[in-house]
């Protein structure tokens, strides 16, 4: 869970959106809930510190705005929610609606939303219900099903049994849909920014 509060969630693969199965729903909520509350916030240039503030207090405010619509929404907050100036206590909001800002807008922020699905296939559903698309992470012991993500999912990046919050630079980095288009990478970034050019010299 690390990857939904790295820099105050303010990375572009941050971990936002959770969907597990019901059978397993419980048994998350209650596992995040302590390793969640043991991530210490506060000043970044204390060694202690594994969070910081956001960049901005009016991101804060924003974030803090959006976890509050959640929980009036129906949602329920497992742990945080708090805003102190520019820091926003690392969250965990369950029975998160899909429809929430939370949950299908770009938070940047240190909050996590979980939806509980009840089948792989309603997972993926859910996991393609959005207008990006830049990476995504499922953790399982099911080959198949981790074939059937990494065929089905549309994100730029896949990862199996990791989070989405990593890359090297050698790779095809980059999303679909409105996740930007093109590849980071040097051989696909130099591939990008080149225009090919075809010379036949007939004699």
């Amino acid at each position: 869970m690390a990857t939904g509060y790295s820099n105050a969630g303010q990375v572009c693969i941050s971990t936002q959106r959770v969907i597990p199965l019901r059978p397993i729903y419980a048994d998350l909520v209650d596992a995040l809930k302590p390793a969640v509350e043991a991530i210490t916030w506060g000043d970044p240039l204390k060694e202690s510190t594994r969070m910081g503030p956001l960049v901005l207090e009016r991101d804060a405010v924003r974030v803090h705005a959006w976890i509050q619509e959640a929980v009036q929404g129906g949602a329920r907050l497992v742990t945080g929610g708090e805003r102190h100036g520019a820091f926003v206590t690392p969250t965990v909001v369950a029975d998160v609606s899909p429809r929430m800002r939370i949950s299908c807008e770009e938070l940047f922020g240190p909050a996590v939303a979980l939806t509980p699905v009840n089948s792989i296939e309603e997972a993926i559903a859910l996991a393609n219900d959005s207008i990006y698309g830049l990476s995504a992470g499922i953790f399982t012991q099911n080959l198949e099903w981790a074939m059937r993500f990494a065929r089905e999912v549309e994100a730029g990046n896949l990862h199996i049994n990791w989070g989405p919050q990593w890359r090297a630079d050698l790779m095809p980095y980059g999303g679909v849909k409105e996740s930007g288009f093109g590849k980071e990478g040097p051989k696909y970034a130099i591939r990008e920014m080149t225009e090919e050019k075809m010379v036949v010299l007939h004699l």
